[in-house]
């Protein structure tokens, strides 16, 4: 497997290990290929193949998407063609990811373990699981009306089928999806603590399509509302995150006074700019809570930066260990490229230690030794010696 770049492996594990099998799909809306907006208008029939709202280079993303095929296959997955079709007006209209025949079939094709085959039951209740199984295809086909249809017929065929009412609820979710919040509160509770878990539990990952809109619909109705500490879940920078809408969460963020000073929203902030590819205004974010809040700087990995995954998880073996208040500041000596991504206004070290200052000097000084070199470190190791030790290993 050397053949396979090591963040490939690492990205598709990780696909592995939270979901239990592999789909294109989700490997380009993990490493930030792909927002789900623009996902959402192929399904919506807005554009003629997906492949056109990617980011990056196309040839890159063909060889990163027959990379981790390589990779499963060379583990004994087991491959699988799927289809995709419209949302809405012709249902049955065949969707095509690209014109390039390698990269769409490359995406119409998902991995799962070869003991993943559906094992049949000769008891199981073959029109009541029909209906469900209907129901939950309509649900994340966001067709209403067909599950309306289906839920109907399990009426008649099961009445007493142990999952109806859970049934019901998504459905009445999904057809309620126009109607105005009258309870941010009780809407905002009712998404969280039934309607995910349901829609997780009967969907899977599919429940993205169902649960997307009705996250949206939040977004909407607390469009303009003052963000509260003390509740910090009744903002559009949350619903708006739970929707993947990531560029309406940063905003959002970015709107509330001093928000560069609460946890909470940095992180939001973080996580919303590495989709959008804004690598400088995340590693910001990143950088402000280590900063300012280093209890809490675990929240790293949740980044969906894989390679800053990395990066923390490297931290975390150092020998000797550094506090994370130190972690930007290894990562600018790690990576010393970074020194050039983090310029300009945006760059504020107003809250960071003074070694991360003295290390940032070192690392932009591209001259070679100087005078001012030799004074730079030797304020380095005053400053922060454990650190400096780092300096001096990786020089």
């Amino acid at each position: 497997m050397n053949s396979v770049p090591q963040h490939i492996q690492y990205a598709v594990d990780q696909l592995l290990l939270e979901q239990g099998e592999y789909l294109p799909l989700e490997f380009l809306l993990q490493e930030g290929r792909l927002t789900y907006a623009d996902y959402e208008a192929w399904r919506n029939g807005e554009l003629d193949t997906l492949d056109e709202a990617l980011f990056g280079d196309q040839q890159h993303i063909k060889q990163q998407l027959i990379q981790a095929a390589d990779y499963l296959q060379r583990r004994s997955w087991q491959a699988e063609t799927i289809i995709y079709h419209t949302w809405c007006n012709d249902r049955s209209h065949t969707l095509r990811f690209s014109q390039n025949s390698t990269l769409n079939d490359c995406f119409h094709r998902r991995y799962h373990k070869p003991q993943d085959q559906p094992q049949f039951d000769m008891f199981t209740d073959a029109p009541a699981t029909n209906r469900v199984n209907g129901i939950t295809q309509a649900l994340a086909n966001r067709d209403t009306g067909e599950a309306r249809r289906q839920l109907e017929g399990l009426y008649d065929t099961a009445p007493d089928h142990i999952r109806l009412g859970e049934l019901e609820h998504l459905v009445e979710a999904a057809e309620n999806l126009n109607a105005p919040v009258d309870d941010i509160a009780a809407d905002l509770q009712t998404l969280q603590e039934t309607l995910t878990p349901l829609a997780e539990d009967l969907l899977g990952k599919e429940s993205r399509h169902l649960l997307i809109p009705l996250w949206h619909r939040l977004t909407v109705a607390l469009y303009g509302q003052p963000y509260h500490a003390a509740q910090p879940e009744q903002h559009m920078s949350y619903t708006a995150s739970q929707a993947m809408d990531w560029d309406n969460a940063r905003q959002a963020v970015e709107q509330v006074p001093q928000w560069q000073n609460d946890p909470v929203l940095l992180q939001r902030h973080a996580r919303a700019c590495d989709p959008l590819h804004r690598r400088c205004d995340a590693l910001l974010s990143w950088f402000n809570l280590c900063w300012q809040f280093p209890q809490q700087s675990d929240a790293i990995e949740s980044s969906t930066g894989t390679e800053l995954r990395q990066q923390w998880a490297a931290f975390h073996e150092l020998e000797p260990e550094l506090p994370a208040l130190t972690f930007p500041a290894w990562l600018l000596l790690n990576k010393p490229g970074l020194s050039k991504v983090l310029t300009g206004p945006r760059h504020d070290t107003a809250n960071c230690p003074a070694s991360y200052r003295t290390l940032y000097q070192l690392q932009s000084n591209l001259s070679a030794q100087t005078g001012d070199d030799i004074a730079l470190r030797a304020q380095l190791k005053q400053q922060d010696p454990v650190l400096f030790q780092h300096y001096l290993l990786l020089q």
